[in-house]
């Protein structure tokens, strides 16, 4: 027997144990059937997981348990990811606690710190997964880790096809650098915010001429790396000054004036100084015109090859004393505010220097070619299919990615380095780690996947690996592969790839799925997944990201503690409409919870109203209309679910089995066999019970996988299923009824009740107090709905109902339902005429409040300047108060 109340905790735990000790959900081979393999998003082993990871594991979790129950032999690939910089990040501040500094540790030593921390977090987070309820096998040798050894053997396999193809290069390029991180970032590695900062414009003047320019400039500081002032050659206010040599301020250098098409001439003054060093477009624009470049910037973010008194000054200061100077020396022609787009490390949001260095860079665009012919060759298809063409777009306009990192943390570049014929080139630290190499100065790489015994040139011993790691995004972008064993032809390799569909969300198409389908097209020759399911961010109820610094974060397991985890993915999955942003609150998951609560009461319901003696069979010969209802609808649901699972419309999916369950099958069926169920046809009446309820337990077991499991243990042989555990079910119809007809008799059966209840609700009865009722109609729909009076009657409590083709008059409030009108006798309960002026009194008032908001949807400035969400705030006014105007005109009319 069900317990009396539905205990969350206690069911959750002992499902997650039963299903891992049945290992349910471990791998198997059966080439009899068709495969259904999903990879993990591997979380980063930083902590905790966050809303994100509930949502994106969930909707993972609903796929597997739905195509496992459509009969595929599903497999969810899983492991952890290692995280690079942002693991390393949170390292350092955990040691800084511990009163160390990573400067002050070895590599090695602090390597086996990181170890150390991968082995208790790596713990924490699988144990989460399990919590949400993940049908993964947990099991140890079956969780993969970026960093483990098959893993390692897939980077450096990869790395070296790439080098042997001429995909991988060493070189200079202008790339971000996070002066705090300390490390190279990859273009999208960057996130940009909007900053109020300061536009300074600096007299620059003519060489022997009383003459100047004024440049517009964001970063005064750089000024003292300039190279050139450019202008648009279009520009007539600049033609004539156009090859003439220009003074830096403060440093009094000599630079020239120069013309490119990319200079902007709406930008400040339409001049623009030209730091090659520290800015994309000014290295893009130096290389068109071979210009020398300075730089002023180090690697710590702070001043170099600069006057002395700026020397080590960090970047803000440098810009604070430099504006002062000008100011004094009389070239700061003015300052104005100004807001623009400042890029920020991804993970430690501090702001990034652009700089010309030397590193690791994978040749894109060749890759690229391939990804965008398997994209407009269909070979892969995104839902929703909004985000292929933003993709494309991406991919059509990609630069080299920058791969090496100056991090500890990480997948060391399979690069190796004699030390006697690269001696120029390498740089040790007094710990005799080599900490930097530069073929530019003479360091020859011998790239392999394992580490050389002798040099090929000299046949030296003494070799060193590159001390830079690989992005981390390098190793996930072959997960999908390395999960399955390669570059070794494994088995499972061998069938589960292609992965059936990734699941994840848009912020990171760019930085892992479009690398993947790269990776996967080059090494493998095939795409990694046949679909790419993108779903969005979890946000705050205002919309805003969650974050620490806002105090809006909601943790997940938080939730799960309080309201239990199927109540967590049940409103995580109904809100996750469309691949669009989620805003999610505490109170979105109480409406889970009621949910998962009426589930289980219709369980105990059910459990008290049967014997475990007896059977309970439909039996057709005794199908009434609510029957015939019942089952013709929950057999549409199930046709419509399986459409809507299988076009990966999870949300939509679930919403139409919630809405059956909760407002036909409950509100309306059981509500009705209630008559019955003291009677000969309880058995029959409880045997359609048994049947609807338990294809909706099916259909609702992919969202909500652990009261569904409970419910199911407790009454699988009543359902008449043979297999032990509901992933191992099929969700079939009960039969192939379809009656059209009692769809449309039981319509009017329901609308006639609503608004008999709406009446009563508006008018306050009580809706335990029983009223007499009289229902108006032609003679012929009188007739059709004569048999089913005692529905009308048990459903809005009515002592005495009268079926007339004419209303014989009396106190009375009135509605109208379809074909029938409805009057309630009120007799004296009710003074019509006081709430005739109520009524009245708030036509009034709603068409008033319309005028007003009316007149602010005409209000062209409003519409030009207010955000959109204030402007559909006034248009949802206006609708909702046009729906009460339309109910309560109706109201009045209905007042004899």
């Amino acid at each position: 027997m069900l317990a009396k109340i539905y205990d969350p905790k206690l069911v959750e735990e002992k499902w997650i144990d039963i299903w891992q000790k049945e290992k349910l959900f471990d791998m198997r081979i059966d080439k009899s059937k068709k495969p259904f393999s999903i990879v993990i998003p591997p979380p980063n082993i930083t902590g905790a997981l966050h809303m994100g990871h509930a949502l994106d594991d969930t909707m993972q979790d609903i796929l597997i348990r739905y195509k496992r129950m459509s009969g595929y032999n599903t497999y969810w690939a899983s492991g952890t990811d290692h995280g690079g910089i942002a693991t390393q990040n949170v390292l350092e501040k955990s040691l800084l606690k511990e009163g160390i500094k990573k400067s002050d540790m070895t590599r090695q030593d602090f390597l086996d710190r990181m170890w150390k921390w991968y082995d208790e977090c790596g713990s924490t987070i699988l144990n989460q997964l399990k919590k949400i309820g993940c049908s993964i096998d947990f099991s140890k040798e079956n969780i993969r880790f970026t960093m483990d050894a098959p893993r390692t053997l897939a980077v450096n396999t990869a790395f070296k096809e790439l080098w042997n193809k001429g995909l991988v290069y060493r070189g200079e390029r202008m790339i971000n650098w996070c002066p705090r991180c300390y490390t190279a970032l990859s273009d999208i590695e960057v996130e940009y915010d909007e900053e109020k900062s300061k536009l300074w414009y600096i007299k620059y003047t003519v060489e022997n001429s009383s003459e100047y320019i004024v440049v517009a400039t964001t970063r005064p500081e750089t000024m003292l790396g300039d190279t050139a002032v450019a202008v648009n050659p279009d520009d007539e206010r600049y033609k004539k000054i156009i090859g003439k040599n220009i003074i830096i301020p403060i440093v009094n250098r000599k630079i020239k004036v120069i013309a490119d098409e990319k200079v902007e001439k709406t930008f400040g003054t339409g001049a623009v100084k030209i730091t090659p060093a520290h800015d994309p477009l000014d290295y893009e624009i130096s290389q068109r015109h071979s210009l020398e470049m300075i730089k002023v910037i180090s690697d710590d973010g702070r001043m170099i090859n600069c006057p002395e008194k700026y020397i080590g000054l960090k970047v803000v200061k440098a810009r604070e004393e430099i504006v002062k100077d000008l100011e004094a020396a009389g070239y700061l022609v003015k300052e104005e505010p100004y807001t623009h787009s400042v890029g920020k490390c991804y993970r430690c949001l501090n702001s990034i220097e652009p700089m010309i260095s030397e590193q690791w860079f994978v040749k894109t665009k060749p890759m690229a070619v391939n990804t965008i012919k398997a994209l407009n060759d269909k070979k892969i298809i995104f839902y929703p299919e909004r985000w292929v063409k933003p993709l494309l777009d991406w991919l059509n306009n990609i630069e080299d990615w920058c791969i090496s990192r100056q991090i500890w943390w990480g997948h060391r570049i399979p690069a190796y380095y004699c030390k006697k014929c690269s001696s120029a080139g390498l740089v040790f630290n007094e710990k005799g780690e080599i900490v930097k190499v530069s073929i530019k100065a003479g360091a020859k790489p011998i790239v392999s996947i394992e580490k050389p015994s002798v040099c090929p040139d000299c046949g030296s011993s003494e070799l060193v690996q590159d001390p830079d790691v690989l992005d981390t995004w390098f190793s996930s972008a072959l997960w999908p592969m390395s999960v399955f064993g390669w570059p070794k032809k494994t088995e499972e390799l061998a069938y589960f790839y292609p992965t059936s569909v990734l699941v994840t969300g848009y912020e990171i198409i760019y930085l892992w799925v479009q690398r993947m389908i790269s990776s996967g097209l080059f090494h493998m020759g095939d795409i990694p997944f046949e679909k790419v399911y993108i779903h969005g961010i979890v946000r705050d109820k205002h919309g805003q990201k969650m974050s620490k610094s806002k105090g809006n974060v909601i943790d997940p397991l938080d939730m799960m503690s309080k309201y239990g985890t199927d109540a967590m993915r049940f409103s995580l999955t109904i809100a996750a409409i469309g691949g669009k942003d989620i805003p999610f609150s505490e109170n979105s998951i109480i409406g889970g919870r009621n949910f998962i609560n009426k589930l289980y009461n219709i369980s105990r319901f059910i459990q008290m109203n049967i014997k475990d003696d007896e059977t309970y069979i439909i039996d057709d010969d005794r199908l009434d209309l609510t029957d015939r209802w019942i089952i013709t609808r929950v057999n549409e649901v199930a046709d419509e679910y399986r459409k809507l699972m299988d076009d990966y419309m999870l949300s939509e999916a679930l919403d139409a089995v919630y809405g059956f369950v909760w407002d036909e099958f409950c509100d309306w069926y059981i509500e009705l066999s209630k008559l019955y169920l003291n009677g000969d046809l309880k058995n029959h009446k409880m045997g359609v019970i048994l049947k609807v309820f338990g294809l909706s337990v099916k259909m609702l077991h992919p969202f909500i996988p652990f009261v569904t499991e409970e419910i199911y243990s407790a009454l699988r042989k009543k359902f008449g299923d043979e297999a032990k555990f509901l992933v191992d079910t099929r969700i079939k119809k009960i039969n192939d009824l379809k009656d059209h007809s009692s769809k449309e008799m039981m319509s009017i059966l329901m609308e006639i009740i609503k608004e008999i209840r709406t009446l009563r609700s508006e008018f306050s009865i009580h809706p335990t107090k029983e009223i007499d009722v009289n229902l108006i109609s032609k003679r012929e729909r009188i007739s059709e709905i004569s048999g089913y009076t005692d529905y009308i009657r048990h459903l809005a409590k009515i002592s005495k109902l009268d079926t007339l083709e004419s209303f014989n008059g009396g106190k009375s409030i009135k509605s109208v339902a379809g074909d029938f009108e409805i009057y309630v006798m009120v007799d004296g309960d009710i003074d019509l005429d006081k709430e005739k002026k109520r009524i009245a009194l708030e036509i009034e008032a709603l068409n008033r409040s319309n005028e007003k908001w009316s007149s602010v949807l005409n209000d062209k400035e409003f519409l030009n300047k207010a955000p959109e969400s204030e402007v559909k705030k006034v248009k949802d006014r206006l609708s909702e108060n046009s729906i009460k105007l339309e109910k309560l005109t109706k109201m009045l009319g209905g007042l004899n």
